[in-house]
């Protein structure tokens, strides 16, 4: 039988050494941790008073989809993806659960050895038959290997209402390149601010909704499966709070994604 052939030297990414063996069980100590914390705050916001029964502004894509490395120069990062979420506030009232299908698309394109820029894209298909849509502009930093910090500024349409939106965020994990599964984890602080028009220009369109404003931390835990030296298979799940203003309590808020990330570069035979 012919050995098998791994592919080391010409992976598109920085981060091509192995991390710390034992980092798979610090992910999933990090995430249970945060899971305990989520559902114990959210226990104690389902006991408060129901406020009224509008949603938040929609924040920015919040899927990390990938492990800590970044796109190399000349590279690019192409990610396709179909999720589902899902958010209460708590109320009492009919609209207080919601949930959606997400469509996802990223593109990333390396620009020097530690940092890429990009924009992710998110279609919604609300439950309550409705259409809404997110995207931001991002930049990833590779502080050390297996080790990344992200952010970005956007803006939305709900259909409910409009808003702008920016987050930040931390990911550590592993990329093996000798090994078919990877794992990640990242800590996320999102925030948005409803509109009445699409960038909130003063001077625009003042009539319509105007959703409130809302602040939501989110922990993530994914794997990465190698298809091909250019592919990976990633599903990842994440939980978080939603903080507003005009709510007496927090609210809950998870999701779960599945897809495929491609990496091409400009020298690829």
């Amino acid at each position: 039988m012919e050995p098998q052939r791994i592919y080391t030297h010409s992976f598109p990414l920085r981060d091509s050494y192995t991390c710390n063996h034992h980092l798979p069980s610090r992910l999933r100590i990090v995430f249970a941790v945060t899971l305990s914390a989520v559902i114990s705050g959210h226990a104690m916001g389902q006991a408060q008073s129901p406020s009224n029964c509008e949603l938040r502004a929609t924040p920015p894509p919040l899927a990390t989809f990938g492990g800590p490395a970044t796109a190399a120069p000349g590279y690019t990062e192409l990610a396709v993806a179909v999720g589902v979420y899902g958010e209460g506030l708590g109320n009492v009232c009919a609209a207080d659960l919601i949930g959606a299908t997400d469509w996802f698309v990223r593109w990333r394109h390396g620009l020097t050895d530690r940092i890429d820029l990009g924009f992710d894209a998110l279609i919604d298909d609300r439950s309550d038959g409705t259409l809404g849509g997110t995207a931001k502009l991002a930049m990833r930093y590779q502080v050390r290997k297996g080790f990344r910090l992200e952010g970005g500024v956007g803006t939305a349409d709900s259909g409910d209402g409009r808003s702008v939106n920016a987050d930040l965020a931390a990911v550590i994990g592993t990329n093996r390149l000798n090994k078919t599964w990877n794992y990640y984890a990242s800590a996320r602080l999102a925030g948005s601010h409803g509109c009445f028009n699409l960038f909130c220009a003063p001077s625009g369109d003042q009539s319509g909704s105007r959703p409130p404003g809302a602040l939501i931390p989110l922990g993530v835990i994914g794997s990465t499966a190698r298809v091909s030296r250019d592919a990976q298979f990633v599903m990842e799940g994440g939980l978080g709070e939603i903080f507003s203003r005009e709510y007496p309590q927090h609210g809950l808020y998870i999701h779960i994604s599945v897809g495929v990330l491609f990496n091409v570069g400009k020298d690829r035979s």
